[in-house]
């Protein structure tokens, strides 16, 4: 994002303030309840969203040197990633290719990879080396020479892996063509030298997506979140832009009107703003000032009202005195006592309203474009309505904090 486009957002931000306005879609719109409920519905997005979409895994920084790696489960199958000794990153299914055991666990550092059940070694490109009394397989390792490669793509200080096989045993993709332009904003934060901090895994009873909008309206915030967010964010008020299937959220910070009195050339978008990538399918990357939150959401055990959330804390660089530390552990707590104390309660009450049978369809306000937008992307990718037009935002008045807004 270059200069001029963030005074550009940051005046946007300001007028929506003073003016008591936000950006809004050209009308209401309507969801089915089904998608978050039917089992069948379920399936499909695992087929679909899961398997076939670019799935963010991290910040590059998370294998910063040869032999670092990491598992991951929650796509619903068994993923490796591993920095090699040429530099490289690649993923693999993480499946011994002798009798389908995994050959890694959790994360760390390794030279080799070694099956824990017969000892099978693979080494870090995931070439086999060595295959106890190969004698007895003849003419297997030709044929199971490596372990089963996925495609990665680690660009603009992000990694993300498509969790099926190629067709063509293709392991490289451009992420760029699935960013729909976003990419140079991304590259312009420079994740790949950020830190890795701090992590939770945060099982929730309900459907995914309930989490994951959680984050996509600043509707709730003067609301649910009166007590705990009032003297930090603007309720009701934010900008919206989409990025074909990703969007952006910018939701302006209360001391945001200081900048009329400071001049242009020293106004910071990140102190003023939290920012929130929303990346399709299930992740969320918000840049709060000094600091980013990686939300990375899942459906999980196999049902339509379970999930899971990795979230994680990503600094500038790796703390290095007691205060800094307290710094960014007081920082995870506020994002946990919020979101898990807050957001998530609310969310368990709507999974079992939607179960209820009170209603056949949701309806998300002129005021929630990227609900719309999300919604809209996931409805069009799962094949269950033709592409849709990108939702347009625009500004219109709201009422003040701690009343409804009209639509």
């Amino acid at each position: 994002m270059n200069r001029q486009d963030q005074i550009s957002l940051l005046k946007r931000l300001l007028h929506y303030v003073d003016t008591q306005t936000t950006a809004l879609a050209d009308a209401p719109w309507r969801n089915d309840v089904s998608v978050y409920t039917d089992p069948q519905h379920a399936t499909r997005e695992q087929q679909v969203l899961f398997r076939r979409h670019p799935l963010l895994m991290g910040f590059a920084s998370d294998w910063a040197a040869p032999g670092a790696y990491r598992t991951d489960d929650y796509a619903g199958l068994p993923i490796l990633i591993v920095r090699g000794r040429d530099g490289k990153l690649r993923a693999f299914l993480n499946v011994c290719r002798h009798r389908g055991a995994k050959v890694a666990q959790g994360c760390g550092k390794a030279r080799v990879f070694v099956c824990p059940y017969h000892a099978w070694t693979y080494d870090l490109a995931g070439q086999v080396m060595g295959i106890p009394d190969e004698r007895c397989f003849p003419g297997v390792r030709p044929e199971r020479s490596s372990l089963t490669a996925l495609p990665l793509c680690e660009k603009h200080g992000l990694v993300w892996v498509i969790p099926t096989p190629a067709e063509d045993g293709t392991t490289d993709f451009d992420i760029d063509a699935w960013l729909g332009g976003l990419g140079p904003e991304l590259a312009w934060f420079g994740f790949g030298s950020w830190s890795f901090y701090d992590k939770r895994v945060i099982p929730e009873t309900m459907n995914w997506k309930i989490l994951v909008d959680t984050f996509h309206e600043g509707y709730h915030i003067g609301f649910l979140h009166r007590d705990s967010l009032k003297e930090v964010l603007h309720g009701n008020v934010a900008d919206f832009e989409h990025f074909g299937l990703n969007h952006r959220l910018v939701m302006p910070r209360k001391k945001l009107e200081r900048l009329k009195a400071e001049p242009e050339e020293s106004w910071d978008l990140m102190w003023n703003t939290t920012l929130i990538y929303s990346l399709f399918p299930n992740t969320l990357l918000i840049v709060q000032g000094d600091h980013v939150e990686l939300a990375r959401v899942f459906p999980s055990e196999g049902r339509v009202d379970r999930a899971v959330m990795d979230l994680s804390l990503y600094v500038p660089k790796a703390p290095a005195t007691e205060e800094e530390r307290v710094h960014w552990d007081k920082n995870m707590q506020l994002v946990l006592d919020v979101v898990t104390g807050e957001d998530f309660p609310a969310g368990r009450s709507i999974q079992i309203g939607l179960t209820s049978g009170a209603q056949t369809h949701l309806i998300y306000g002129r005021n929630e474009p990227a609900m719309i937008h999300y919604h809209q992307s996931l409805r069009a990718t799962l094949g269950l309505e033709p592409p849709v037009k990108p939702v347009r935002s625009q500004a219109s008045r709201v009422e003040p904090e701690g009343q409804p807004a009209g639509l």
